[in-house]
């Protein structure tokens, strides 16, 4: 998939036809406006992770758990940061991500054989959260222990496909046929995050550190009317290494 349909994905999920109707954006009022804000302020967004991207210093692989609010659950999550140290005491960084949370609600019950059983939907949510980090270090343990604390803290913006799935049966109650539905929704939203974590070097000679994180996410997906709140709190595990030379020391 080339970047040209990547930015047309994410257009289509922001701005809905506005591709097709670009010249009757000027007619259309507010909302339109807004969308239109949106779409370039994601174009700017991505041109400036991509700069980031190639002056970064070092790399974060991390792969964890975070819960959503409406969906109840722990969801995996798996997050690549980039990050660029301009301060002894201060990072700044990229980084998006994948966040899954899968769940099934009760939706009534059906005769199975001499019993009745319940009817369940599942439902899928993909999360692509693209956040902005700014990271306060903390590096007057790292050279004695090894270890460096620090805090981040990151603002940006998520996109998240909604797949809703309910199977077709009779329904025991009411001996009502109940059709099967399956629906595909796009939403998104402002995400803010703020994590509190430490990267552990095994040795004075290891380029890499370990790393662990806690910490809690903002995520606020809307389509149309509709809102889905999925923050919640969030747990890392993962590797850093370094993508220059004494970016590790």
């Amino acid at each position: 998939m080339g970047l040209t349909t990547i930015f047309i994905v994410i257009g289509k999920v922001l701005c809905g036809n506005c591709f097709l109707d670009a010249p009757e954006i000027i007619y259309h009022g507010r909302n339109e406006m807004k969308k239109t804000i949106l779409i370039v302020s994601s174009f700017v967004m991505m041109f400036f992770c991509s700069s980031v991207v190639v002056a970064s210093d070092s790399l974060d692989g991390k792969i964890g758990a975070a819960y959503g609010s409406d969906a109840d659950k722990f969801g995996l999550q798996l997050n690549f940061a980039f990050l660029t140290e301009v301060d002894p005491y201060f990072s700044l960084g990229f980084e998006p991500g994948f966040y899954w949370l899968q769940w099934d609600n009760k939706i009534g019950r059906k005769q199975q054989g001499a019993v009745t059983a319940d009817v369940k939907a599942d439902t899928n949510a993909y999360i692509f959260p693209l956040i902005l980090d700014a990271q306060i270090l903390l590096p007057d343990l790292r050279e004695k222990y090894f270890i460096l604390p620090y805090l981040t803290i990151g603002l940006g913006y998520s996109l998240m496909i909604y797949d809703y799935n309910q199977p077709a049966y009779i329904d025991s109650a009411t001996l009502e046929t109940q059709d099967s539905r399956s629906d595909t929704d796009f939403y998104s939203g402002f995400t803010w995050q703020v994590i509190a974590g430490a990267a552990i070097k095994p040795g004075q000679r290891s380029r890499i550190e370990f790393i662990a994180e806690v910490g809690y996410r903002g995520v606020k997906l809307k389509r149309d009317n509709l809102e889905i709140d999925m923050s919640g709190f969030l747990i890392n595990i993962g590797v850093r290494y370094p993508l220059t030379e004494g970016s590790s020391n």
